[in-house]
Parts: structure tokens; sequence; C-alpha cells
């Protein structure tokens, strides 16, 4: 029987070899999409799911809700908090830490700019990472010791075993570091480490940053808990739940410290509110507020996982659409076999297994697509995306069993409606009958453009958005500005020694040194201050810089003038008041304009005697915050050269030697800001560009079955034209009256897909600080765009059936 059914699909297929055809191109063409789709989403959802034991393991976090700005989310956390959990909450079984740090690495002579990441001596025990070689509980138990991942090990010291070879590295160490605010112990050190373990090589669907790991203390061994941030890591005890944890953290806090800043006071769980993120969870939930490792957005994995869903069902209501058309088609062969005693059952079993057949095939043909596009598609995502066949069967059985699944699904209602035809009835009518499905089959076309539009307006908006914030004003220029990274680890004098050999370099236009790198965001001390002898108190960052900071960035001053080393109260060393530069932002939260707020003294601060304009130095995504400009060249770690775009190679040449010269045992990392600032917008131009070739996609397989719909409609039709024009109608009126036909669809599918557009699309640009709005515009091009596609998919076999003549299409019947 199921020979007998096999051979019967093959001869139908090969009978109506167009409707084949489209079905065949539709399906294989959304399957391979769905498929690459879900790569992307099962590698996303991935993320440190290969780490042992993580059910009860969380990462700390905090929100700081600071007076006068909005709620600040940061993935790190201070180490005195840390303590408190473990010495304080039964709940807590253990804790962990990691603060990584750029850093220089010395082995033998040669030296490496990497990033050395300190860690709690338990970390090993408490994030089970595979150790290919030391034990856990113990190579990081001494100060003097550090953990390679296994490519460190071979690039320091090559195919040899690395275990008990020596190794320095230079930086801020112990403590957590890197992210101190002004505290004297985080002065760079060269420490000499023996390599006491090593560590496998962690996969890119991980969270955490571990390639050289090093016992998080100082010189003397002791750990710094009351100074610094780091990314907190708890394990819970069994059963115990995070919110009661959380519950009991408050007090404590609170009898620690307070918040006193002019009039107003806050207490410690008020200013920080702290939140446990499972594990495994951090990726999609956690990671996008600074995490070690690049954030993925919920969104974007979901909102994919939607896409190709939509698709897949575009496809199938296409196959459906074109097998309940052709049902009339077949009507003749169904009668004549239920003649032949052919049942219900029998039928609808062939019709299903025909469906069946032809998504095998399709699945088959996408799997091949798969194979060819995926090298293109790990590129375009700049992410690892693969299958291997015999590891990932589950994944290839789910896709198997879905294929199966949507085949009897898209075949179901045709062989329903196929199997119910009437012998008598048939046969009477020369071969054909009604299915009355027309009314399904236009809201078939008005879903598959429904969804095509829309996908339509969110490439464009996305676009749109991105053109937009790239020419937007930042407020300073970011031109062939050299950003020079390493400078933590250099004495002040050297800085100071560096910066003067610079400045008389070839093609070097100026230099300056400043605590924030542009488009990096968390790298700057943000506190409450308020104005002498006023109660009005809000939040602002500090920025440390030298003189010549606002100079090199051609930042406009809109009162007073600029800090220069001539007065002695514009240094940090100076006595008295120190005096300090603003932003308009700044000017505006103290109420009046920027020539008012001259003179004014801000506690803590200094006075007030310039103010500039505002500088976006967060980049887009954050609105411009109150700031306070202040001299001091010892907080000022990282160095920014304006070089000159006709001497750069020159300039770059010269930065090297001097670097080499004032810094010797320090490995530097330079880099150009406008590189920085393209970076910002690379993952939302990759997502563009994805969804931009699924609405395209979408569009092909909708207008696939728009195709083979027209071709049966003009089948169905003929007769009708031909009396049309013998009444009198034209070539154009016939023209006419086709397309409009098609276009009601496509025209109601709009009234579907712009609110659902709209809405999504708002809640997606308020990521943004600056943004566009959602102009209509965006949505009549994306409506107007798929009438016409529609339009020239039909407009030639349409033209060519109105110019036939009469009496050709009244023997047609």
């Amino acid at each position: 029987m199921l020979r007998h059914y096999f051979q019967m699909a093959v001869r139908g297929f090969a009978r109506h070899k167009l409707y084949t055809l489209i079905n065949l191109v539709g399906l294989s063409v959304a399957f391979a999409c769905a498929i690459l789709i879900l790569l992307f989403v099962r590698y996303q959802l991935s993320y440190d799911a290969w780490v042992p034991d993580t059910s009860n393991l969380y990462r700390l976090e905090v929100t700081l809700h600071m007076i006068g700005r909005p709620p600040l989310p940061q993935a790190q956390t201070p180490l005195s908090v840390l303590e408190d959990l473990q010495s304080k909450i039964p709940q807590v079984e253990a804790i962990t830490y990691l603060a990584p740090e750029n850093m220089t690495v010395t082995v033998g002579h040669r030296q490496f700019l990497e990033t050395v990441t300190g860690a709690d001596s338990d970390f090993f025990q408490v994030i089970k990472l595979p150790l290919v070689r030391g034990d856990p509980a113990h190579v990081l138990s001494q100060p003097g010791s550090v953990v390679l991942s296994q490519t460190m090990a071979r690039k320091f010291f090559g195919d040899a075993d690395p275990v008990g070879k020596l190794m320095t590295v230079r930086g801020p160490l112990g403590g957590g570091c890197a992210f101190a605010f002004n505290y004297s112990g985080c002065s760079p050190e060269t420490r000499t480490l023996e390599v006491t373990g090593v560590l496998r090589d962690l996969p890119r669907n991980t969270q955490l940053v571990a390639s050289i790991v090093v016992p998080d203390s100082s010189s003397a061994g002791t750990k710094a808990w009351k100074y610094g941030s780091a990314y907190g890591y708890v394990r819970l005890i069994a059963g115990a739940r995070p919110q009661r944890v959380l519950q009991e953290l408050k007090p404590i806090l609170d009898a620690a410290f307070h918040i006193k800043v002019g009039n107003i006071e806050q207490t410690a769980s008020e200013l920080e509110h702290f939140h446990l993120t499972p594990f495994r969870d951090v990726h999609l939930t956690g990671g996008r507020y600074g995490g070690m490792t690049p954030a993925g957005s919920p969104a974007t994995v979901y909102g994919f996982a939607v896409i190709a869903l939509l698709i897949v069902l575009i496809a199938s209501a296409n196959f459906m659409n074109l097998a309940t058309a052709r049902a009339t088609l077949r009507a003749r062969e169904i009668g004549l076999r239920k003649l032949g005693g052919a049942t219900r059952g029998q039928l609808v079993v062939q019709f299903l297994s025909e469906a069946l057949l032809i998504s095998v095939i399709s699945l088959a043909v996408a799997m091949a697509l798969v194979e060819v596009l995926l090298p293109a598609y790990d590129r375009l995502l700049a992410e690892p995306i693969g299958v291997q066949y015999l590891p990932d069967w589950r994944l290839l059985a789910a896709i198997v069993g879905g294929t199966v699944g949507l085949g009897l699904l898209g075949g179901a209602y045709p062989a329903l409606v196929l199997s119910r035809f009437r012998p008598a009835e048939v046969l009477r009518s020369s071969g054909t009958a009604q299915t009355g499905s027309g009314a399904l089959r236009s809201a078939l076309v008005l879903g598959q453009f429904a969804v095509s539009i829309g996908l339509g307006v969110a490439a464009i908006v996305i676009f749109r958005q991105i053109n937009f914030v790239r020419e937007l004003d930042l407020g300073f220029n970011r031109s062939y500005v050299l950003v020079i990274s390493g400078m933590s680890n250099m004495a002040p004098a050297a800085r100071e020694g560096l910066m003067r050999a610079l400045r008389n370099g070839p093609g070097i236009i100026e230099t300056a040194l400043s605590d924030e790198v542009p488009f990096q965001s968390g790298n700057t001390f943000t506190g409450l201050l308020h104005a002498l002898s006023s109660s009005q108190v809000f939040s602002a960052r500090f920025i440390h810089i030298t003189p010549d900071y606002p100079s090199l960035y051609g930042m406009r001053l809109l009162s007073g003038r600029l800090l220069s080393s001539a007065y002695g109260q514009d240094l940090s060393s100076g006595s008295g008041v120190q005096n300090i530069l603003i932003n308009a932002e700044t000017a505006r939260q103290l109420g009046g304009s920027p020539a008012a707020a001259l003179g004014r003294i801000l506690v803590p601060g200094g006075r007030i005697v310039g103010v500039l304009a505002n500088a976006k130095m967060g980049g887009v995504r954050v609105p411009v915050l109150p700031t306070i400009y202040l001299v001091d060249p010892v907080q000022a770690t990282h160095l920014f050269v304006r070089v000159s775009s006709s001497d750069l190679a020159q300039a770059l040449a010269f930065v090297d030697r001097a670097w080499r010269s004032w810094a010797p045992g320090v490995a530097m990392d330079r880099y150009f800001l406008s590189s920085a600032f393209n970076d910002l917008f690379t993952p939302d131009e990759r997502q563009g560009t994805v969804l931009a070739l699924f609405v395209a996609l979408g569009i092909f397989i909708a207008c696939l079955g728009l195709f083979g719909l027209t071709i049966f409609t003009a089948e169905r039709r003929t007769k009708e034209i031909g009396i049309r024009k013998v009444s009198g109608a034209r070539t154009h009126d016939i023209v006419k009256l086709m397309l409009w036909r098609i276009s009601v669809p496509v025209l109601l599918a709009n009234v579907v897909a712009w609110p659902v557009a709209y809405y999504y699309l708002h809640r997606w640009l308020e990521g943004y600080a600056y943004r566009i709005s959602p102009n209509p515009i965006y949505f009549l091009a994306a409506g107007a765009a798929a009438l016409l596609i529609s339009w020239a998919t039909v407009f030639l076999h349409t033209l060519g059936l109105a110019r036939t003549s009469p009496v050709h299409a009244l023997r047609y019947e």
C-alpha cells in the first residue's frame, strides 16, 4: 500500500511540475532559514550549559538608585558585600569572584598584553571548570601561582610542559583593583608567578574570561576586601531561596553605611538593590550590564525564533493554499477512485503521504543549503555556529520531527477537502468541483504578506536608526584619535615623560590623559554632590583629565575658561578649593545658564571656572549625564593622541618608539577611537542584515505562492475573461481587475502588520537615548514595496492572459 501511495505521489508531482516546483522551492528555502535560525538560537541558549553543577550558582549584580538619575544596573559588585554574604548569611555555601585586567605578561624576553583575571583561591571549586593539569583545591592556594588555558600555555611555552614554569605579570593586582576608585593599594606591581595548573580551553559560549587566572592578592598575600568591585558569584545551599538571601542582606548593608549629602540621606539598601541571576541566564539577562564577554539579547534570540516560525508558516500556507486550489483539478481522479472502492480514509492517507513526501524532500534540499551557507552565516554573525550530525542527533531528530509535523499539518486540510468530494457530483460537473476555500486562500495570502510587511518595516527602522546615530553630533571630534591602553601599568612620572616626548613627534597634533575611554561603560566614578549653600542634590560623573583634554577632543566652551597648569588651583595638588569644569547638563541641574554656574562651588568637586558643551562620551544608548572634569594626572591612566591624517604612518611609528623608550617593561595596546565607535553598531548591523535577508526570503516565498495561485486562478477564470472581452472589456481593464483582486489581501495585510510592527519597534528604539521616531513613511514604504512586488510577480502572466483571443478563451471550457 505504501509503495502504491509513493507511486501515485511521484506521478502527481510529474504531472503538475510547476506546482511541485513552487512547493519544493518554498519549503526548502523556509526550512533552510529555520534551521539556520535554530542553530543561532541554540548557540545563544547554550551559554555556560556545559559547566557542571550550576543549579544553585548565581551571579550577584547590583542596580544603583542614585538621586537625580535613572537606575544604573551593574554586573560588578563590591567585594565587601560578597564577604558579608559568606560570613553572615547561612544559606550561602560559597562565594568567589573574578576581576579581569589588562596586564603585561613577560615570558623570557617576550612581552604580551593579555587579560589577567584575578580570582579567589576557591574559584575552581565553586565554578567547576575543567582542569587538564592541577588540583582545583590547590592551584590558586599560593599568591605566586597562575593557571593558564591550553592556548596560553602553548603561546608562552610551546609544546613543553608548562607546570612549574615561571612568568611575570605587571599590573594593578590586589582585591579587585580593576574596579577600584582612588585606592592607593592598586598601584602597578610586578609579580613572578609559577604555573600550577592548565585549564582546558573554554568554548566561546561562556560569560567567563579565564585564560590567565591568578590568585587575587597583593604581593604581601593579603586580600583587600574593603576596596574595589568584581564579578561576584554565589553558591547557595540546596533549597535556599535567592529572594530570602537578598532580604537578609538588606539590614547588613544598612548597618554598614549610609550616605548623607547636604540634607539628603540614603540608606545602603536604598542605594544598592542587589539581585541574584542564575549562572546559566547571565548571558541573556545579566550580561547587558557590562559583563566579561559581549552579552546576548533576549529580544533578538526569541525574535529570531519567531521569525523562523513565521517563515515556515508562510511556506506551509503556500503549500496548503496550492494543494487546496489544485483540488478542483483532481476532482475527476478522486471521483473515479471512490467509484473503484477507495474509502475516504485511504484518500486522506494518500494525500497526507504526498504532503509528507514533499516535506521530506524539501528538508533534504534544505540541509544541503545549510551546509553550503553555514560558513558565510558564521562570518555574518561572527559566532562559531555549526552542526555536528552525530553529537547533535537530538537536534536533528527534532528537525525531522518538526518537518514531519509540518508536512502533516500542511496537508491535513487539503486532504480533508479532497477526500470529501462526492463521485456523482464531480463526474456530473465535467471533473471539477468547488472547494469552498476561497476565503481561506485569501486569509493565507493576507497572513503571508502581513508577516513580510512587518519584517520589512523592522529592517527599514533598524537601518534608519543606525544611520541616524552614526551621523549624530557627539559633541566631540573622534576622528584620528589614538587610544593607548596600558598606562595603568606605568608610574605617573613615566606617563608625563611619555606625553612630553609625544608632543614633539612627527604627525602628532595633541596628547591628553583621562580615566575615561569614550564608548566604554562603567569606567568612571559616579557620586552624589550638591552646590554649596544649596539643598539640591544630584549625581554626576567625575572624570580626571589633564588640561589638554578638551582641546584634543575639540569640545566647545560655553562659558568661562579651560583648566590650565598655569593656575595652581586647577591642579589636584594645588592648595585650597580645586577649580573644575562642568558640562551643560550639570549647569542645567544647578538651575541656571552656563554663565550663572561660574564661581559656584560643588561638594564634593570644587569651584566651577568653565562650562563645556555636552559630549556623548558614553555613546548613543545612554543620555548625557551631569559631568565634572578635574585635573588629576595620577588618576588619569588612559592616553589619547590626536594624529595628522597626512602623516599617519610616521605618527604611529613614533608612538611605538616612544612607548618602548619610556615603558620598556610594559606592553601596549592602541586603537583608533573611530573604530571603537563603529564597533558600537556592529551587533545591530549584523542583526539588521540577517533580518533583511529573512525579509527578502519571506517575500520570495510568499510571492511563489502568489504566483502559483495566479496561474490557478487564471486557469479557472479563462471563460470569464473571454466573456468580458466579447462584452467590450479591453486588455488593461482585465489586467486592472486581476491585479485588484490580488491587491486586496496585500492591502489588508498592512492593517494587520503595522500595529504589531509599531509596538515592537517602539520598544526596540527605547534602547537608544537618541533615536528616530517610527515615521509613517517607513510603514507606507514597506506596504507599497510588498504591493509592487506582488504586482510584478503576477503581471506578465496576467497580461498574457488578458491578451488571449476570446475565441480561444471560450473554447477552453
